[in-house]
């Protein structure tokens, strides 16, 4: 191997792991970082908003009062039909009457409309941002393997890299070290 190719791939491998470093610590800052400011992480499961925000995306949200929303807002609420699902659709219509926000909302990809409403005190979710396709990362680090993998893979890949370190012969500098000048 020649010097040039020699000093190459000793600039590259770390210039091209700090730079994956950096893509991967974006992306998962993006999706931290909001939990620190007060802010809701949410993965999107269905494509009712396409093609403002599909599904495998990770969005956003910030709690607001239902006063504070307005129409074209994307908003997140508890479904009308009850349970703890989660929708994230457009706000098309709110009136505020006897103090509770009446809502007609609507995912963009679809024909039909909610019809809701809750008390002008309650909370509802106003979608900030999204970051495309990470929903599906982050769906998959919180199941079991997910969370073992996000431990164990660094520990392994750690360990063999010291293991490596501390078993590789070590290289002759140059004949001055050699003839012990």
């Amino acid at each position: 191997m020649s010097a040039r190719s020699h000093r190459a791939r000793r600039v590259a491998g770390p210039a091209l792991t700090w730079a994956l470093g950096g893509f991967v610590f974006a992306l998962l800052g993006s999706a931290v970082l909001p939990l620190a400011l007060g802010l809701h992480t949410y993965s999107v499961r269905s494509g009712s908003m396409s093609p403002t925000i599909d599904t495998g995306d990770l969005v956003v949200a910030r709690s607001i009062s239902p006063t504070e929303a307005g129409i074209g807002d994307i908003v997140m609420f508890k479904a009308p039909e009850g349970g703890n699902r989660l929708i994230s659709h457009r706000v098309r219509a709110v009136r505020e009457r006897h103090g509770r926000s009446f809502f007609v909302t609507r995912g963009d990809a679809n024909t039909g409309f909610e019809h809701w409403n809750l008390p002008d005190d309650g909370t509802i979710g106003e979608i900030v941002y999204r970051v495309p396709k990470l929903g599906y990362v982050l769906g998959r680090i919180s199941s079991g393997p997910g969370r073992l993998g996000l431990v164990v893979i660094p520990a392994v890949v750690l360990l063999a890299l010291g293991l490596i370190r501390i078993w590789r012969p070590e290289r002759v500098r140059g004949g001055a070290e050699e003839a012990g000048a």
